[in-house]
């Protein structure tokens, strides 16, 4: 099973690489995953592993693609994904230019979200945490998504 928890801080080499944790490399060996999907949210980087991807993909091309906001939000979400895999020392290239775009430097904090992982840049994570509760979450929660 995909399952990633915890974050962790870690830097970016001067080739715009990253490692991956051992703990989440441990878990996409156990289940042979090998290929990772980056993909730029709005103020940090999802990491897919591939079956997630997929499953992701099968969901999204169901979606009604008479609607306008439907189509942007696929045209938008794919032209910014890429696939990669962790080199022998378990690490990932990230694109400078979306790293940029979400305001990664040199430092980031990688989390670990249920079946994925997210890159943050350490200013973006602590005002997340700052404006965040679980309380105040859910309250807003989506009961449609929990089916």
């Amino acid at each position: 099973m995909l399952l990633f928890s915890g974050n962790y801080k870690y830097s970016l080499d001067e080739k715009n690489r990253l490692i991956v944790p051992v703990r989440f490399r441990e878990v996409l060996s156990a289940e042979g995953v090998d290929k990772l999907y980056i993909v730029k949210a709005d103020s940090y980087l999802y990491v897919f592993p591939f079956p997630v991807f997929l499953e992701l993909y099968e969901n999204l091309k169901s979606w009604d693609f008479t609607k306008e906001g439907n189509q942007n939000y696929v045209r938008l979400f794919f032209s910014e994904a890429f696939d990669v895999v962790p080199d022998k020392q378990g690490r990932i290239g990230l694109r400078k230019e979306l790293c940029e775009e979400v305001g990664i430097n040199r430092e980031v904090i990688i989390v670990g979200v249920l079946n994925r992982m997210e890159i943050w840049s350490p200013d973006n994570w602590k005002e997340f945490k700052e404006k965040s509760t679980l309380r105040g979450f859910s309250a807003n929660l989506d009961t449609h998504s929990r089916q």
